[in-house]
């Protein structure tokens, strides 16, 4: 099954589209030990993912935004690291191409991909609510699948 993954420093969000339809998943874990908190959002992943014989994992590369967010970037990336070591087909997919390939344009908003979801997936849109992490785990998903279908 395919999965769309967008991490963040204490937070995963999923989303999957599988034969018993489309779901969402997210975990957010409170600020602890660093070693804890991956350690959490690990068994967590391993238990929502264990029964799909087949997971396949797109993520999202942590981006740098701007010299102030470093600190910000590392722990994303350290999380997207602990979604590496799930024992699965894990691809890490650049920001600005999963956009393109889904809302048309690297570099829109949320609200832009939000709105895209809403047009071309009101059931992805409706499952996520408000949720703009789900909303982009929805969209990775999407882009996701279609390279799955391409191959």
């Amino acid at each position: 099954m395919i999965w769309g993954c967008d991490p963040a420093s204490k937070k995963l969000a999923l989303f999957t589209d599988g034969e018993a339809g489309p779901r969402t998943a997210h975990i957010l874990v409170k600020k602890t030990n660093r070693n804890i908190e991956l350690n959490a959002m690990k068994l967590w992943l391993n238990t929502l993912i264990e029964a799909d014989p087949d997971p396949v994992i797109y993520v999202e590369e942590p981006v740098l935004a701007g010299v102030r967010n470093i600190r910000t970037t590392i722990l994303i990336a350290e999380t997207v690291g602990m979604v590496l070591s799930r024992h699965a087909r894990v691809h890490v997919v650049p920001v600005d191409s999963w956009k393109k390939a889904t809302v048309g344009k690297g570099g829109v908003s949320k609200d832009d991909v939000a709105l895209w979801l809403g047009k071309e997936h009101p059931d992805y849109a409706a499952l996520c609510g408000q949720d703009q992490d789900l909303t982009d785990a929805a969209a990775i998903f999407v882009y996701g699948r279609t390279l799955e279908e391409c191959q």
